[in-house]
């Protein structure tokens, strides 16, 4: 399936249905190891992450790109409900944001819904949602693997 995405001014809304538990889901957002295979657009050639997941802890993943050299994003997590919720402040180089990603359960599938606001422009927004939307592609083969 492929991610359902809401766009207004300042606020991204992206909905995606994976064919895997949702502890085998969270668990890819909370690994480090897990999350260098799967975060950044389809142009990220290699991710390197440091993570302290706990509530008050710091991440930073730090991407190369094909052609646009290096970009971190950087954030501190606010709420942690192991494996129904993420709840994290994101600086974008600038942009501070507010993500919160929640996993639903659905017999042997995951609903993952995550929300994004406070973009500066609704054009970053959809920019985002582009590079969003190639990593949640990369996760959906990831755990695809893990599954088989």
């Amino acid at each position: 399936m492929k991610s359902e995405v809401k766009i207004s001014e300042n606020r991204l809304q992206m909905t995606r249905v994976f064919d895997a538990p949702r502890q085998l889901v969270f668990d890819a957002w909370k690994q480090a190891d897990k999350v260098q295979q799967w975060w950044g657009c389809k142009e990220t050639i290699k991710v390197e992450c440091r993570m302290d997941f706990r509530v008050g802890g710091s991440f930073t993943h730090k991407m190369s790109l094909t052609g646009a050299g290096e970009f971190s994003y950087t954030g501190t997590y606010d709420e942690i409900i192991e494996p129904e919720r993420i709840a994290y402040h994101a600086d974008m180089g600038g942009t501070i944001t507010r993500v919160v990603v929640e996993f639903i359960a659905q017999g042997n599938q995951t609903k993952m819904v995550l929300t994004q606001e406070g973009f500066p422009t609704k054009n970053i927004c959809e920019m985002v949602s582009r590079g969003t939307t190639e990593a949640f592609d990369k996760l959906d083969e990831l755990l695809m693997r893990q599954a088989a």
